[in-house]
């Protein structure tokens, strides 16, 4: 596969690099507004350089492209590419709301090309070996997420300014940074029922959050929290999941535990101790690690676009249009429930979020901001 790059800085580095070393695509040609970084991306990679995105797509020196630029252009950008019969991967977070993000997948099907969303962290072996222990657990009970692993200090902000902006950005921990956890929370448990939140930001200079505390609750009854920020120096990740017949713990992305008791309605209704200690036994999970897994998983990413995009018969991609909108629609739920103070159902009813975002894009804060 032939694959263009729109947006070479940041994150578009990783995949100019990514699409060196894998087998199954061929970087072809970057692009970026910046006419002197696109010409030194070009020169440095050998390849075509272009500032117009519309012009890459029709030079046909793609197959398809990757949208690496602020998730607020991604949009205009994909739809774009998808028109002119591209493939497209486009990073996380993949559009501001999920009604354009469910949109756009809807249309990328009508085009009947490949749409698949940057969020690499599906292939992280840590994140790979919980949803592997959760398998013979049974049903879920309960869920602490603990995210604060994304310390930013405030020049995160001031050397790319378009971070701290709603209408650039989307949002600020929760789709930027710990879209991740809610990714993995999603791949491994299924979509929440319902959310209440409260979300501020403590202490950056932007309009995004910095902080969030959220309650969920899924359709099967079990309840959960997840806690994210990006101003904890002592931060760390952490999932806890506990199920009726056992529970994983992940901490900081590679240790995995695992424990397995009787069920535990059984225990309950069955023990007769009024006080019962269970002898409960914690089990590691070896999880292999290698020096460069970060870019290792945006080049597994880019080997599974390729393949659901090579050849006459196309797949659905693991991390389609639809799949890649569902960390937004949690997100957005999580903005709703906090701009209005009330738990917000999901599935989010289309046309509830835009209008909470348009207002936040035009300088309205969440309560206690």
């Amino acid at each position: 596969m032939r694959v263009g790059v729109i947006g070479v800085n940041g994150i578009g580095q990783a995949h100019l690099w990514a699409l060196r070393t894998v087998e199954t695509s061929t970087l072809a040609a970057v692009c970026d507004v910046d006419a002197t970084r696109a010409e030194k991306a070009g020169a440095d990679h050998e390849v075509p350089s272009f500032t117009d995105a519309r012009a890459m797509g029709a030079s046909g020196v793609c197959d398809a492209v990757v949208v690496a630029t602020p998730p607020g252009t991604h949009g205009e950008l994909v739809r774009g590419a998808l028109d002119a019969g591209l493939h497209v991967y486009c990073e996380k977070p993949f559009t501001p709301t999920c009604d354009e993000g469910y949109a756009l997948a809807q249309h990328a099907g009508a085009c009947q090309r490949v749409l698949v969303v940057g969020l690499q962290f599906r292939f992280h072996l840590g994140y790979a070996a919980m949803r592997a222990a959760l398998a013979d657990l049974g049903p879920l009970r309960r869920v602490h997420v603990t995210a604060t692993n994304w310390l930013r200090a405030q020049r995160y902000f001031d050397a790319s300014p378009w971070r701290a902006t709603w209408r650039m950005a989307g949002g600020g921990v929760l789709m930027n940074q710990a879209v991740h956890q809610l990714d993995a929370l999603i791949a491994a448990t299924g979509m929440p029922a319902r959310v209440r939140a409260q979300v501020r930001n403590t202490s950056h200079r932007a309009e995004v959050e910095d902080d969030a505390t959220i309650e969920l609750e899924w359709p099967g009854g079990a309840r959960g929290t997840v806690i994210a920020s990006l101003s904890e120096p002592a931060g760390h990740e952490r999932f806890e999941l506990y199920c009726e017949r056992g529970a994983v713990v992940l901490a900081d992305g590679y240790d995995v535990r695992v424990a397995r008791h009787d069920p535990v309605q059984q225990l309950i209704d069955e023990c007769p101790d009024e006080f019962p200690l269970q002898a409960v036994e914690w089990e590691r999970v070896e999880v292999p690690r290698a020096k460069s897994e970060w870019l290792d998983m945006v080049a597994a990413a880019h080997r599974e676009f390729a393949g659901a995009g090579a050849g006459a018969e196309q797949r659905p991609s693991a991390i389609g249009g639809d799949e890649g909108t569902k960390s937004v629609e949690l997100a957005n739920a999580i903005y709703l429930s906090a701009w209005t103070g009330a738990t917000v159902d999901l599935p989010i009813a289309p046309g509830a979020y835009p209008p909470v975002y348009e207002s936040l894009a035009s300088g309205h804060r969440l309560p206690g901001s």
